[in-house]
This record gives structure tokens, sequence and C-alpha cells, in this order.
């Protein structure tokens, strides 16, 4: 009883993992696109998603710790030991590796997807910087046929400063 019930969180955690995932893809997709109203929308379901992941999780640690209590096993074990001391090791170590894989490819994906981020604002910033010295810079002919540089009348203000 207490192993099917493992395995079934497990794969229900294996399910947030993919979705998550999936979800994370439609993001790096949307940040290709530079499409800020879809940003947004996966943003909103990201945090949903990454409550129902965490709220989980606690579910997930909460019954690692009562089974590894039952088989007399320290507080902190893993689910690897866990699954020998049950003797099922065939069934939870393979859904233990799929877990491990998914999380895997969700980190690899917010990483890139955070690297794109970081990246577009940089450059932002750095367009945003060049506009703003071109608005604010007035050079015209003097007399004597050089520049001379006069403040201009438009002024770029960043409202964040």
């Amino acid at each position: 009883m207490e192993t099917k019930l493992l395995e079934e969180t497990l794969v229900q955690q294996l399910q947030l993992f993919e979705e998550l995932h999936a979800l994370l893809e439609q993001e790096t997709d949307e940040l290709a696109r530079m499409n800020l109203d879809a940003m947004e929308d996966v943003n909103r379901q990201k945090k949903d998603l990454a409550e129902r992941v965490e709220a989980h999780n606690g579910s997930l640690r909460r019954m690692i710790a009562m089974i590894a209590s039952e088989q007399g096993l320290a507080s902190g074990v893993t689910l690897g030991s866990i699954a020998a001391a049950m003797g099922h090791k065939g069934d939870l170590v393979r859904l233990r590796h799929k877990l491990t894989v998914a999380a895997q490819r969700v980190q690899d994906t917010a990483a890139v997807n955070s690297t794109i981020s970081e990246r577009f604002a940089r450059t932002a910033s750095m367009t945003l910087g060049h506009l703003s010295r071109q608005i604010n810079r007035s050079s015209v002919y003097g007399a004597s046929g050089g520049y001379q540089q006069r403040s201009s009348v438009a002024v770029m203000i960043n409202r964040e400063a």
C-alpha cells in the first residue's frame, strides 16, 4: 500500500515537472518572439504552477519521511534508500530516474530563458541609453564652422531613476 501511494505521488510529481517544462518551452518561444503580452500570461501560469509544485513537494517530503520512519530509516533518507528498504527497487528507481531527468530538463530550460531575458534587458537598456544620449545632445555649426554643443530642448526622462 505504501509503495503504491508513493509511486502515485511520484507520478504526479513527474507530471507537474513535465507541465512546467512545457510552460518553460512556451516561454522560450515567446521570448524569441518578444511577445510581451504572452510572456506576462506565461509568468502568471508559471507562478500558479510553481505554487502547485511547492505544495506537492511538501506532501511528497512528508510521505518520504513517514515511510522512512516506518522502515526505521533516518529522516533525511533518499528515495533510493527507501526503495531498497521496501524491496520494490525497480519501479521506484525508474520513477526516481524519470524525475531526475525531468527536473534537469526544467532547470536547463529555465537557465536558457534566464539568459535570454538578461540579454534582452541588457540590449533594451543599451538602446535606451543610446537614444537618450542622442536626444539630449544638440550639435550645431558655430560661427567658426565647427560643432558647438548646446543642451537641447527635448529631454528623455528616466522615470525609474
